[in-house]
């Protein structure tokens, strides 16, 4: 029975505390199953729970780009326009479209790939004008129109031009266009000031979870800037299903990918052999991914407040459940005695020009420390599950990684076999002891 898969897979997951956040599935339009997981505040130890309010990162450009079809379908703006109609100092605007801007394909720099936005910039209060004045005299990368380059500032662009268009600000739009007719009651633009009821913490994991690094939300906007629940972006789902918002012909237009399956604010590819419209975004320790298997009348939300949850394989995993793939189960991460540590702390590599894994002492437990998204090193503790005089198996908290390490006649380790959070697996040997 599909519930009860469902309802095994993610005790598999829960029982060692490896989701956070708050999953929606749904089935022939109704909801299976929805439920929230680990702490939504753990300053107050509030949990999370289906109502939860998450930022939703980049599944924001979805709704900047249903307001952009919804002015075009009003007149208000034509989605083959040039910038330069909206921004007559822009260099090169008479070659970059608004289409342009919502297929990712303009050329423009992405002002997030700055060498400074992320330790720096990011912190720093602006508007949107200065937002567009930090990236509008960069050359653009490629001829617009020719290929796909992901770019926040198009969409910040897409933000300023429906503002202008509407007479409105993005987050009254939103609210009174999309939110408002659809139902979605709990979902709006986070500013970083106006007090938002049950809204999460977002978090990320060094040794222990630890406050994510500070973002100013004052200007994302239409590029990242929205929060939301589960249960509102299911009614989104629904809505799109429908001519409420837009006609179908816009629809279609909206949801055609140009290159490399971008279309305008949402992916269309194939995943696990289905078509699937999708988007992930990731934002100041949250982290959401929305599955939508439309001809399979499959929905999946996952939106997390731990940024190092590996949302994205989660929710493809919880696809496999529903279509009835193999899939992985955790082991439980019940300790067993252990007392050799010594022996496992080192630096572990595939060979000795790059290590992979670096396995410390700290308190007498081991930690590993290793890069995951975008390079980022995170620390997590080493849990041993079961151990003998050929193996011991280690599994980590947080993330559902798993170490065994095999040994000689002698006791000697030969080697570590790696799975790691995406249930990849590498042989890696050790290069050096690590000091404590």
């Amino acid at each position: 029975m599909l519930q009860e898969r469902i309802e095994k897979w993610i005790e598999s997951y829960d029982q060692n505390g490896y989701l956070n956040g708050s999953i929606l599935i749904a089935c022939n339009g109704q909801i299976m199953f929805n439920q929230g997981f680990g702490m939504a505040n753990r300053e107050h130890n509030v949990p999370n729970t289906p109502d939860t309010k998450f930022l939703i990162g980049s599944l924001t450009k979805a709704f900047t780009s249903m307001s952009i079809f919804q002015l075009h379908e009003k007149n208000k703006l034509n989605v083959n326009d040039t910038i330069d109609r909206y921004f007559p100092e822009y260099p090169n605007g008479d070659c970059i479209s608004i289409f342009h801007c919502l297929t990712n394909t303009s050329g423009i720099p992405n002002y997030t790939s700055s060498p400074d936005f992320w330790p720096y910039t990011m912190r720093l209060p602006s508007s949107l004008n200065q937002l567009i004045d930090s990236f509008k005299g960069l050359e653009c990368e490629f001829e617009p129109g020719s290929r796909f380059e992901y770019s926040n500032s198009g969409y910040a662009l897409l933000t300023s031009i429906i503002e202008s268009t509407s007479g409105m600000s993005y987050s009254d739009y939103i609210r009174e266009k999309i939110c408002l007719p659809t139902g979605m009651l709990n979902t709006g633009c986070d500013d970083g000031v106006k007090i938002v009821s049950k809204v999460a913490s977002g978090y990320s994991f060094y040794e222990e979870p630890v406050r994510a690094a500070y973002q100013d939300m004052s200007y994302p906007l239409g590029a990242y800037g929205l929060y939301s629940t589960t249960e509102d972006l299911f009614m989104w789902d629904k809505a799109l299903k429908t001519s409420q918002l837009i006609s179908k012909e816009l629809t279609e237009i909206m949801f055609t990918p140009k290159y490399d399956s971008y279309a305008c604010g949402w992916v269309v590819s194939d995943i696990n052999g289905r078509t699937c419209t999708h988007h992930f975004g990731d934002v100041g320790g949250f982290y959401s991914d929305f599955l939508r298997f439309v001809d399979d009348e499959v929905t999946i939300i996952f939106l997390s407040n731990m940024g190092v949850t590996p949302v994205t394989h989660l929710s493809r995993e919880i696809a496999k459940v529903i279509f009835g793939e193999n899939v992985s189960f955790p082991l439980l991460a019940k300790p067993t005695h252990f007392v050799n540590q010594e022996s496992i702390s080192g630096k572990y590599s595939v060979d000795d020009t790059s290590t992979v894994l670096d396995i410390s002492i700290i308190n007498n437990e081991l930690y590993l420390m290793v890069p995951k998204m975008y390079g980022v090193l995170y620390k997590f503790k080493l849990v041993p599950v079961s151990h003998d005089s050929t193996q011991t198996t280690f599994l980590t908290e947080m993330i559902h990684e798993q170490l065994i390490f095999r040994y000689s006649a002698t006791g000697e380790i030969k080697y570590v076999e790696y799975t790691d959070y995406f249930n990849e697996k590498q042989i890696l040997y050790k290069v050096s002891p690590t000091l404590k």
